[in-house]
């Protein structure tokens, strides 16, 4: 049987699409693929896809694929994971293949936002010498994130779908994996034995050390170093060897003004998600009861 198709979904970056990609991709059974795929960007097109859902037909995705590489066309693959595609495209398929399922990333709102904070200030400071306020980022936070929650929330079966926690998976990875693995109807594998990148990405050498070295934002991560090419980063600087590590979930408590923008995301989450989040109820709610409780409440009010 041929691998089905699955779409990991984001409303924007800054999420963690990329560790939870290369998570996935680590299991026997999943595929995770880079962007460009089925998108028609020097690589397979959106044509590639309808061929290949209408008529079996799977195109050449080996370069596609994420780290760490494997054999796409075998009988032990279950499932192609398409890396962030428009979900209006999703639903578009969805027409004819009712069953497949979106995993969609959600992150706490406020500690989000922040993030966003700096990633617009980083990016207008180089940019365009200048920063944007920190209105006008709340102003696109909120059209960028509503938005793609709206149009999430109008297919989203709970039975097929998965929301992805991002503070859960940070906190407590097993579990959230263990989710993640029964959506999709895989073998329930610990992080600590998913495979990992163990060559370098430009040479495929296996000969590489591992080292201690300072990565995006300044931070100090173990990396895979190959002796030709230096580091084996990602796109973004990503380390393909990270560790999870959740010690930076509460840090955006650090922020002055939590209480007054606390209060800005209460009209739209509701008090009992921006609460669970502010009393980081998520390291308690192992079994996430009522996470689903009030995030699938909250999807319901935005349906049509």
């Amino acid at each position: 049987m041929k691998p089905k198709i699955a779409a990991l979904i984001t409303a924007s970056g800054g999420i963690g699409s990329h560790f939870v990609l290369h998570k996935l991709q680590g299991h026997k059974n999943i595929v995770t693929l880079k962007e460009s795929a089925f998108r028609g960007q020097a690589g397979s097109s959106k044509g590639d896809l309808k061929r290949y859902l209408s008529q079996g037909m799977l195109p050449n995705l080996d370069p596609e694929q994420l780290h760490p590489k494997k054999q796409i066309a075998t009988a032990e693959n279950k499932w192609l994971i398409m890396n962030k595609p428009p979900l209006k495209m999703i639903n578009y398929h969805r027409t004819f293949h009712p069953d497949m399922p979106v995993l969609y990333i959600f992150r706490n709102p406020v500690s989000f936002y922040f993030t966003w904070i700096k990633k617009w200030r980083e990016y207008g400071n180089k940019r365009y010498g200048r920063t944007v306020s920190d209105e006008q980022v709340f102003d696109w936070f909120r059209a960028t994130f509503m938005s793609s929650l709206f149009e999430l929330a109008q297919n989203f079966d709970k039975k097929r779908d998965r929301i992805v926690s991002f503070e859960h998976f940070f906190s407590n990875i097993d579990e959230e994996l263990k989710g993640i693995f029964d959506c999709l109807g895989v073998e329930n594998v610990k992080s600590e034995s998913l495979q990992t990148m163990n060559v370098c990405n430009v040479c495929g050498t296996e000969k590489i050390e591992r080292k201690m070295i300072s990565v995006r934002g300044g931070r100090q991560e173990e990396v895979l170093v190959c002796p030709r090419h230096g580091p084996v980063l990602g796109p973004g600087e990503y380390n393909y060897i990270r560790k999870e590590d959740p010690s930076f979930l509460n840090r955006w408590k650090s922020n002055k003004n939590i209480e007054e923008v606390s209060e800005k995301f209460i009209p739209l989450f509701g008090k009992d998600i921006i609460d669970y989040f502010h009393n980081e109820e998520y390291l308690l709610d192992s079994d996430r009861n009522k996470y689903d409780t009030i995030i699938g409440k909250f999807l319901e009010g935005l349906k049509v």
